[in-house]
């Protein structure tokens, strides 16, 4: 983080999961928040009381302080920080067994998401061009017109980004199902769709482009074999609706007069590509250009170490890699100018380098796209 704020960025988001404290989704749950080194630091949560005013309080604030204010600490005091919420932040992972399905989120991981981020990280700020009818907006215990996980982040007419929750809100209705809900859709829709800013970019917490096999994505692909994806096998819960609104979205940001860009997080991955293709429709003539942005801090262990797998594309899409997926630390650093947006990828390798290395960090992929 300081060596991304050496750069002098004039904002920084976070792409989710920002708390890694799950509570029944197996396996992680046994080393995270249901591990007995947890319930010894915090305690256990009461699922039949509210997370705020109760004891649940106290435990929540041991789950959420280290991971988040005291990770932060007083580094962005003068840099405005964005939080988009993801699986984990409903404390959480997305799985799908024969005793669970996690998503969508019951009540009291929504509590436990909407206590979180009240005590720790920024509800996103009224929106003269977002309606105040969408879900997670101008709840009766938060100001009027805040939005606790559909934001924007502005810098005039020069650049808008659009950042969405597409955990905390799916619906499981087969060809009708949807990531985000269909209010949302069109917000995300009609702001592609305005011609005012120079750079529209879309923020999703699941990034289009690639799958890993999980329950949660876009795509129907699983992992049967490791190292590889397939669709011979049905994934248990996916909806078709799922990649119908994928297609939609991707299809309304090639049809812009600018450059088509999302950044995604979730897979704790560095990658970026082109989508050219989603099934039967091409984007040939605006391709969208996707990165997995990185992740600054993840423990000992990486997710393929479980799955046996590398992110890669899924099975409907046809892309063009321009950054390999890589599973190290690291950030992004975004320069928007009127005609084109510079991508600079920086990473480190965890038990590699040393960390005096992070202070001398440079690119090591600079990727320029003429808007």
């Amino acid at each position: 983080m300081r060596r991304a704020l050496s750069f002098a960025p004039d904002a920084a988001v976070a792409v989710g999961d920002h708390v890694y404290w799950d509570l029944r989704s197996l396996p992680n749950a046994l080393f995270t928040g249901a591990s007995q080194a947890a319930c010894d630091a915090a305690g256990k949560f009461d699922r039949g009381r509210p997370v705020l005013g109760t004891p649940n309080e106290a435990v929540l604030k041991v789950a959420v302080g280290a991971q988040v204010a005291d990770l932060y600490g007083t580094l962005f005091q003068s840099v405005p920080v964005f939080f988009v919420r993801d699986d984990h932040d409903y404390f959480e992972d997305d799985r799908v067994t024969e005793e669970l399905v996690t998503f969508p989120a019951d009540p009291f991981m929504v509590d436990l998401a909407r206590s979180a981020q009240w005590l720790y990280y920024p509800e996103f700020l009224p929106d003269p061009w977002r309606p105040l009818d969408l879900p997670a907006s101008s709840a009766s215990d938060r100001p009027r017109a805040v939005s606790e996980a559909f934001g924007t982040l502005r810098y005039g007419q020069l650049a808008e980004l659009l950042l969405y929750d597409c955990k905390g809100f799916v619906s499981l209705d087969g060809a009708a199902g949807r990531m985000v809900p269909a209010t949302v859709e069109s917000w995300l829709r009609a702001r592609m769709a305005d011609p005012c800013q120079r750079h529209l970019v879309n923020v999703p917490s699941n990034p289009p482009g690639w799958s890993a096999g999980k329950y949660g994505e876009w795509y129907p692909d699983v992992v049967v074999n490791p190292g590889e994806l397939t669709t011979a096998v049905p994934k248990d819960g996916w909806q078709t609706g799922w990649l119908a609104q994928h297609d939609r979205l991707l299809a309304a940001a090639s049809a812009m007069p600018r450059l088509p860009l999302f950044l995604g997080g979730d897979i704790h991955s560095i990658a970026e590509e082109r989508i050219v293709a989603s099934g039967s429709l091409s984007f040939a003539a605006n391709p969208i250009v996707s990165v997995i942005t990185g992740t600054p801090g993840t423990g000992v262990g990486w997710p393929s170490l479980a799955r046996q797998t590398l992110a890669m594309p899924p099975g409907a899409l046809e892309v063009e890699e321009i950054v390999p997926v890589q599973e190290v630390n690291g950030f992004q650093l975004l320069d928007f100018e009127p005609d084109r947006v510079v991508i600079r990828h920086f990473r480190w390798y965890f038990g590699r380098e040393s960390e005096e290395a992070i202070d001398t960090l440079e690119p090591f992929h600079v990727s320029e796209h003429l808007r």
